[in-house]
């Protein structure tokens, strides 16, 4: 097919199966007219026994009656100019049967293998047909059952970890609270406090059950009542003591006696250990930090955001010596992409449990009303929550895992938090340096200041944006920048100078370089001269210190990955072996910043640098001209970035992509001087193009892999800037793109949603924006972000409830009044919750959140999302408001325009009710009479009772399953109420919806019960 400049294999380019969403005209974007066309029969192409017509390249045919006039007469010409003088009688054609029977059997092959596909499609592929409970939005299917981000690993024996050493002790304090207000050290005295410790002389075993993790209890308690109550639930060791100095005393001797390397809390300034510093500081002027060392010195612990800025936007501001503090959530946010990072999503995503959250002023409630059920509440939330600190930290092996970097880069624990990139690079450099008699310099700030400015910029080309239905190869250069600095032999120790001087000096950082006479005539065979003309002595004449550092790091890398091939199924190994190869990439690839760290940096060179981007540059160049060379590969470069080239084959199959992908690698790097290589990654099919570092498409790492993974990159599926929803939707929009190329059926999944939001049909947690919310850095110019402004008014509130640096601060759009400011229509997921007469802002969402980031993508294909929208039928929704809501006196409150209507329609079957306009109310009823009856339902009052009782034992019934939900995972008894107010669980925000939907339903149903029983009087059973 080749030969003849055919392709293999003709892709189906994105199409309408439904022959009403075929757009009437031709629609042009970005330069390009797109003419979108269905596939039956009046869009086929006309048949052309040729073979000429572009169809049979796989390209669109123009519907241009000149065109078709040409190609008949080509038909006619060639057929006269026929030679052959024989012919071969062909097989006759199928019969009728035969085709209805091999039609029955293909269209069960495919109902079979895409069944679940299909019944996805279908439930929501009419808006008219949608179920009337059927509720939130319809995502694609998650990898796993639960959706969760992180798997959890089998537990292996084959791994046997060294002894760390390393103890861990986490604390949580339990404060009774001043009504809603958060507890303050100044004002709130400590009650509680909940302690966890856990060291591998602990469990030699490698266990990592909760039961090997030594726990217990201080209480402050004057008369002693309330530890002895305390015992009776709990097995830990219960330790009283009559004051709140006695009980900071205590956990000063228990953690003199366990002696911990690590201090933990899931948020260690506004409570666990910063709330213990603080108290103490405060109230007794007790220096606590000091007393948790583990020596005296001259110099004190600190703690506070005024004393250690940094570390309270970065780590902790407790720094107690000889010993690690380690702030949980915040550790998290750098090792976790999660769109929360509170302590029940975290455990949810990494731990896989669901754990309640309760309010302060719940648990001071719980612990002071003197109840024995509610005080094993207190102490089951606190003892859960002390021991999970523990668990997320083994679960993420952040401590080993630094540990490993540490031993491996030659530094201390803390400084693997704490310290950048330089400081790293330099603990093995010195190393290196210091046999071969080099000595590290160390200039000025000014003297860096005037060294010459970075030249060279790496290879980043602007993207061909499309959709791309052929396979898509992704090349990799594997370590392209520490390759280039050990091929070319590039180093401080081997530079040379320019080979033309720039204004008669020839500069080396920040000194001038001073070359020696004949030198160069000397070393005239043994020069690499990079592309931006500074020259570097080869290998044979020296080795450079930089390559030595990093043929040593790559090497061990190269082994440690080898390591990772031999037991893919014992997962613990695999990510103790990834750990170690992840830091010394890190570590390699952070060499070439070293050179160029121009503003901040130790030793920077920008000649060096320049050299290192120039080389990688010209070697990304060389390679793209290369492939565009070779013709029998028929291969395009469509986007290149640094190291990388994405190169699309036109017609050809994926496995024909493979064979290609690894020749072109094997010649690249064939080209190249060792270790430079380019590595086969993975090859799209299809993708979507967007723009620089933003694509998204179906990943085959392997010719045998038969079900893709989604992988996108940059784009809003993986990116936490927006909602969930949004995640949901566009993510299912694109596998349909992948997989059917159908436009009808994404248009039609689309409508449905945006239905659905309209209607009101949707979870609350789907549409919440949770953005980074760093106070201090804002201008005063203008608005302020809404998360920072919700955090500002709860402050006002209550000084005490400052988000942390970086936390992020959940919001959601609500409608508002005519000309209303966005940003005051942006509010706290509570407000919501709590107020009957606010919604969603469906127009925002659907018209600002859902459909740019779609037709970013399907304008690529021609499709025009927002005329989907437009064209839909659009739904008012009537808010629900409780009936029953009294103001002041008993006068109704009037909130919204629903207030103020009356419905004409029957409460019992729905039929029109004739309103009364002369009562002399304005049209309106008296309270407990404005529920319409029609005269048939008036007449039957056992009938109607039965139904409307039915109506609200249903809603009541379905608020009862969720209650049981939910107590079922908080442990509580049927009898107890639900107070959990957990943000980051769907089931809570089920839970509520559902409350107000039985409030509501009470408020419409029994008054008109009342009036009916009222009506009929004694009923005869």
């Amino acid at each position: 097919m080749q030969d003849h400049s055919l392709p293999d294999v003709i892709y189906q380019d994105a199409f309408y199966s439904q022959e009403k969403d075929v757009p009437p005209r031709m629609r042009e974007y970005a330069g390009r007219e797109f003419r979108l066309e269905g596939i039956s029969l009046p869009f086929l192409p006309d048949f052309d026994a040729t073979g000429q017509s572009p169809a049979t390249y796989g390209l669109s045919v123009e519907s241009n009656p000149h065109s078709k006039r040409k190609t008949e007469v080509d038909y006619q010409r060639k057929s006269r100019q026929c030679s052959l003088r024989s012919w071969e009688i062909a097989e006759p054609p199928p019969t009728l049967q035969e085709v209805r029977d091999w039609w029955v059997v293909k269209q069960r092959k495919e109902a079979s293998a895409h069944y679940s596909q299909n019944k996805e499609i279908a439930s929501a592929g009419s808006i008219a047909s949608q179920k009337p409970f059927l509720s939130q939005i319809l995502g694609a299917t998650p990898k796993n059952k639960h959706a969760f981000k992180y798997s959890q690993k089998k537990r292996t024996t084959s791994v046997q970890h060294e002894a760390q050493y390393m103890s861990t002790m986490s604390l949580e304090v339990h404060v009774n609270s001043r009504g809603r207000l958060v507890p303050n050290p100044e004002e709130d005295e400590i009650q509680c406090i909940f302690w966890a410790t856990k060291s591998d002389e602990n469990s030699q075993d490698g266990s990592q059950l909760p039961d090997s993790t030594l726990a217990g209890i201080i209480v402050v308690s004057e008369d002693g009542e309330t530890a002895q109550r305390i015992r009776r639930h709990t097995k830990l060791e219960v330790v009283e003591e009559p004051s709140e100095l006695d009980a900071m005393v205590r956990m000063i001797e228990i953690v003199r006696t366990y002696d911990p390397d690590v201090l933990a809390g899931y948020e260690v300034h506004g409570s666990s250990w910063g709330y213990l510093v603080e108290r103490a500081r405060h109230k007794y002027d007790y220096n606590l930090c000091d007393e948790f060392s583990r020596m005296k010195t001259q110099s004190h612990g600190r703690f506070g955001k005024e004393a250690d800025r940094w570390g309270f936007n970065t780590t902790s501001t407790i720094r107690v010596t000889g010993r690690h503090m380690i702030n949980i959530w915040r550790a998290m946010r750098g090792e976790l992409n999660l769109l929360q990072y509170t302590m029940e999503n975290v455990v949810w995503h990494l731990l896989h449990r669901r754990i309640p959250h309760y309010s302060w002023r719940t648990l001071s409630d719980w612990y002071t009303n003197g109840r024995h059920r509610d005080l094993a509440k207190v102490l089951r939330y606190y003892i859960t929550r002390t021991k999970m600190d523990i668990q997320i930290l083994e679960e993420n092996e952040l401590i080993p895992r630094t540990s490993e970097q540490a031993r491996l880069l030659g530094v201390d624990f803390f400084s693997v938090f704490s310290r950048g990139s330089q400081f790293k690079v330099e603990s093995i450099m010195f190393r290196i340096a210091k046999p071969e008699n080099f000595v590290l310099v160390s200039p000025s700030r000014k003297q860096v200041g005037g060294q010459n400015a970075l030249e060279c910029l790496p290879l980043v080309m602007e993207p061909q944006s499309a959709f791309y239905s052929s396979p898509l190869l992704v090349l990799d250069f594997q370590s392209l920048y520490p390759s280039v600095m050990i091929a070319y032999n590039l180093c401080y120790s081997t530079f040379l100078g320019r080979i033309v001087n720039w204004r008669g000096t020839s500069k080396m950082g920040f000194t001038d370089y001073k070359r020696q006479e004949r030198l160069l005539e000397l070393l005239q065979n043994y020069i690499n001269i990079t592309p931006n003309g500074m020259m570097f002595t080869k290998v044979e004449i020296r080795k450079s210190l930089l390559a030595k550092m990093l043929t040593e790091i790559l090497e061990t890398r190269v082994m440690v990955k080898s390591g990772m091939k031999q037991d893919k199924e014992d997962k613990t190994l695999q990510q103790l072996l990834n750990n170690r190869q992840l830091a010394l990439k890190l570590l390699a690839n952070v060499t070439y910043g070293y050179t160029s760290a121009s503003f901040s940096g130790r030793m920077p060179c920008s000649e060096i640098a320049d050299s290192i981007v120039q080389t990688g540059r010209e070697t990304l160049e060389r390679a793209i001209a290369y492939i565009h060379s070779v013709e029998k590969w028929g291969a395009e470069v469509v986007y290149g970035d640094t190291d990388s080239l994405f190169i699309y084959l036109k017609g050809r199959t994926r496995s024909q992509a493979f064979d290609i992908g690894n020749e072109i690698a094997k010649a690249i790097t064939d080209m190249n001087p060792r270790p430079i290589k380019l590595k086969f990654e993975k090859v799209y099919h299809p993708c979507v193009l967007l723009a620089k570092k933003r694509y998204v498409g179906y990943k085959y790492e392997s010719r045998d892999q038969v079900k893709p993974d989604f992988d996108a990159k940059g784009i809003e599926t993986v990116r936490r800037d927006g909602t969930p929803a949004e995640q949901k939707i566009e993510e299912k929009a694109l596998k349909i793109l992948f997989e059917t190329a159908d436009l009808s059926q994404i248009k039609s999944y689309f409508q449905s949603q945006c239905d659905k939001i309209m209607r009101g049909q949707v979870s609350v947690q789907d549409f919440c924006f949770a953005k980074e919310v760093r106070l201090g850095t804002y201008s005063d110019k203008g608005p302020p972000p809404p998360g920072a402004l919700i955090s500002t008014k709860r402050m006002l509130e209550d000084a005490r409830a400052e988000p942390q640096y970086g936390e992020r601060v959940p919001y959601v759009v609500i409608t508002g009044g005519p000309g209303a400011r966005l940003i005051d229509r942006c509010v706290a997921p509570e407000d919501l919750l709590n107020n009957d007469h606010v919604t969603l802002d469906a127009e925002y969402y659907i018209t600002k959140n859902l459909i740019p980031p779609l037709e970013r993508i399907f304008n690529l294909v021609g499709a025009n999302v927002r005329q989907w929208f437009d064209e839909m039928p659009k739904v008012q929704r009537i808010r629900r408001v409780d009936a029953q809501a009294a103001g002041p006196a008993g006068a109704r409150r009037k909130f919204t325009l629903e207030s103020f209507l009356h419905s004409a329609s029957c409460v019992v079957c729905g039929a029109k009710v004739k309103v009364d306009n002369n009562n002399g109310n304005g049209g309106r009823h008296d309270e407990g009479k404005d529920a319409a009856l029609c005269w048939r339902c008036r007449r039957d009052t056992a009938g109607s009772l039965l139904q409307l009782q039915t109506r609200l034992n249903t809603e009541e019934r379905r608020y009862m399953e969720v209650v049981r939900v939910c107590q079922s995972c908080a442990g509580l008894s049927p009898l107890d109420d639900v107070p959990c107010d957990s943000k980051d669980c769907p089931v809570f925000y089920t839970r509520r919806k559902q409350e107000a939907r039985l409030r509501s339903e009470r408020g419409i149903v029994e008054p008109v019960v009342k009036r009916l029983v009222a009506g009929a009087g004694e009923l005869e059973w």
